[in-house]
């Protein structure tokens, strides 16, 4: 089969490789369309320790079932989650499986583990996180559940939304992800700190009542909740400078390992810090909001390209034209 291979620092290309062999509780499932995620950008930069080399990466993607299995028959529209869990652990017998200290994670490869993605034809998939696609809905956009699952489990770790004043540091994928989950339970104002021009567009477009410039964001915002979704020293500095005395902030952005904190106003203004990583349980949940169509996520892609053309995408998100673009969808 045809697929992506990572092979070392900025070198990803189109080879031929084996085809997938699935153990028995697999399923292969021929992909139609996979996302461009920003950890697999940053992955390409060799600077993570989550991509190793030799790797197929693609963890957000949506195909066809290849050859019936495990009760899924040949043909069917499918999807998955990214994160597979070991099952037996008090984190996964609790459905939080994002916290298995076993998991492993699709196109993504450490020290412990190794698994291939789905930048490819083809991936062997545990049947247990497939997931049928309803009727209607398009496979490049069933692509995208696995990042806005992601963005409502930091919603839901936030707590209570209604009537707040929410604000949302960075508005690349998972920052308008978490829009439009909030929207879902009414804030009393939405804001949004973005530099980017079109992602701004992109925010105002989906709901945002205001979009600041990093730099027009001088006064105090008072936000009763803060997503920070970036990861990097400025905006984590931006997200405790902007909420309120007993406020909450959300950390979701994984850039920079040890951005500096500033313990001092987090103490004084007894701020609750709280992390998100990845989903737990919310894939499910996103699946039926998008096929009764209470969120449309459609506005998000920005291209669809072949997979021979991913060499030169990956190259151009890293040049920092990834401003230009919000969501790559890459079709097989």
């Amino acid at each position: 089969m045809r697929a992506l291979v990572y092979t070392g620092a900025f070198h990803i290309g189109l080879q031929r490789v084996p085809d997938p062999k699935p153990l028995p509780h697999e399923v292969i499932v021929q992909v139609d369309s996979v996302g461009i995620c920003g950890s697999d950008v940053h992955g390409y930069t060799g600077m993570t320790g989550r991509r190793l080399p030799p790797l197929i990466m693609g963890h957000e993607a949506a195909g066809r079932v290849a050859k019936s299995s495990n009760g899924f028959s040949a043909g069917e529209e499918v999807c998955f989650d990214s994160t597979i869990g070991c099952n037996r652990c008090p984190d996964c017998a609790s459905d939080q499986v994002n916290r298995c200290p076993e998991r492993t994670v699709f196109g993504v490869s450490t020290l412990r583990f190794r698994r291939d993605g789905a930048m490819a034809d083809f991936v062997r998939v545990p049947a247990h996180v497939l997931r049928r696609i309803p009727a209607g809905l398009p496979l490049n956009v069933a692509a995208l559940f696995e990042p806005l699952a992601v963005g409502l489990h930091a919603v839901q770790r936030g707590g209570t939304i209604q009537n707040s004043r929410v604000l949302i540091v960075g508005a690349g994928m998972i920052g308008l992800s978490i829009l439009l989950a909030v929207q879902l339970q009414k804030p009393a104002e939405l804001i949004v700190i973005e530099p980017h021009e079109n992602r701004k567009n992109m925010a105002l477009q989906l709901g945002a009542d205001r979009v600041l410039d990093p730099d027009e964001s001088g006064q105090i915002l008072d936000a009763d909740i803060t997503f920070e979704a970036v990861g990097a020293a400025s905006t984590v500095a931006e997200a405790i400078y902007h909420t309120k005395s007993g406020g909450r902030v959300v950390l979701v952005g994984n850039t920079a390992q040890s951005p500096p904190v500033d313990i001092q106003r987090v103490v004084a203004k007894e701020l609750t810090l709280t992390g998100t990583y990845a989903s737990a349980g919310e894939y499910d949940k996103i699946i039926d909001l998008v096929a009764r169509k209470k969120l449309d996520p459609s506005p998000l892609i920005s291209a669809t390209l072949p997979l021979e053309d991913g060499p030169e995408a990956f190259a151009r998100l890293h040049q920092q034209s990834e401003s230009d673009w919000i969501k790559v969808i890459l079709h097989t």
